[in-house]
């Protein structure tokens, strides 16, 4: 099995995740749309585009990223446009007269598709096509499931350029879509993004708009199966641990996410090439330690840059001292906490903090809180309490 750090797993480099796959199968098959709740890099993205290129039969799978989007109509334009020009919507175009003639007929309706101008008129309604679009998939051609990926995100960037009004209106768009009777036992929808979708509804509404979704927790690897990953892995380069070391790796890493697995093996591969191709427990310490390396910075990184996007002013503050506090003293106190809260003269931080665990940052502890992952916390120590 290939390494494919830093990038959505495909084909073969999938390591299967049977047990997530079972449970968004199950809930599509009782013709629920699904809210896919995993923190960062822990293997969201890869499961969904193997939804898409090896579907079950009768399952049209059609992926689309929104994290750019911020605004309503862009957004229902966006997926009207990726699913016009899917494989899936052009398979069911050649069994079902009424998806094909619907094609035929829809560029004679907009203003553009895909920055391509085909007219001068005013921009169409998207949300209204996409109805349209809809009512032409009979429930016999099979179930089409569109999996918007950064949606979270999608409704902060509507939030933060619009108003909070403008961000429930389209938050009750897209649930009136979900009900609308077009979409009735033939379109199911799969939310999920790098953002907890919760906290995010909670700026702008109640969770209400959303409680017709079912959550699927995608969760870290258990331990028999990260060590089999470790093992497939490292058997590309010709290395085989023996039970005795992969107990020791897996102990290192804790937090058994894909994403940290695959740069632990980048790493023991690099000192084991490096170092006349032996391997022990020394080996992996010193490959441990390289993994925080400065030449791992796009990995790591973006988990602390993209925490301005999520918080503004002193709530950002906020989160970059109590992660710096982390990093240096293991766990903060509840108390310590709060009073970190007040210094930033923030109302509230349950919300913050629910955000940083959802994403995967902190995980609660008795009496507080600690890094989720030795490596985020390594990385925070290391670079960014300068």
């Amino acid at each position: 099995m290939k390494n494919s750090l830093g990038n959505p797993a495909r084909g073969e480099g999938f390591y299967d995740r049977e047990k997530e796959l079972k449970k968004i199968y199950k809930v599509l098959e009782a013709g629920s749309s699904i809210y896919l709740s995993a923190p960062r890099r822990v293997g969201k993205t890869s499961i969904l585009k193997h939804l898409e290129e090896f579907p079950k039969e009768g399952y049209y799978f059609i992926y689309i990223i929104t994290e750019s989007i911020d605004n309503s109509n862009e957004f229902f334009k966006v997926v009207f446009e990726e699913l016009v020009s899917s494989d899936a919507i052009k398979k069911l175009s050649r069994v079902s007269h009424t998806v094909k003639d619907f094609l035929t007929g829809v560029f004679g309706k907009i203003k553009s598709i895909k920055d391509v101008e085909l007219r001068e008129a005013e921009e169409s309604d998207y949300y209204a096509l996409l109805i349209e679009l809809f009512s032409n998939i009979l429930p016999e051609h099979g179930r089409v499931v569109i999996m918007i990926d950064e949606f979270p995100q999608t409704i902060q960037n509507i939030l933060e350029k619009e108003n909070q009004k403008v961000a429930e209106t389209f938050l009750q768009k897209n649930r009136e879509l979900r009900h609308h009777k077009n979409i009735q036992e033939k379109i199911n929808f799969i939310y999920t993004g790098s953002v907890s979708l919760f906290p995010m509804v909670q700026k702008v509404t109640s969770l209400t708009s959303i409680n017709d979704l079912r959550t699927v927790d995608v969760e870290p690897l258990e331990r028999e199966d990260a060590k089999k990953f470790l093992s497939l892995l490292l058997k590309n380069d010709d290395i085989n641990l023996n039970g005795e070391l992969l107990d020791y790796v897996i102990d290192k890493i804790k937090w058994l996410i894909p994403f940290h697995i695959q740069l632990m093996q980048q790493e023991i591969v690099d000192v084991y090439e490096s170092s006349n191709k032996t391997i022990d427990a020394a080996t992996i310490d010193k490959a441990f330690d390289q993994v925080v390396h400065s030449r791992n910075k796009p990995q790591f990184e973006p988990y602390f840059s993209r925490l301005a996007k999520i918080f503004k002013a002193e709530e950002y503050e906020f989160v970059i001292e109590i992660l710096k506090y982390i990093a240096q003293n293991d766990k903060i106190e509840n108390d310590v906490l709060h009073d970190t809260g007040v210094k930033h003269k923030l109302a509230e931080i349950k919300t913050t903090m629910e955000i940083l665990e959802g994403d995967g940052y902190l995980i609660a502890v008795d009496g507080g809180y600690q890094y989720t992952s030795p490596f985020l916390k390594l990385w925070c120590k290391k670079h960014i309490c300068k």
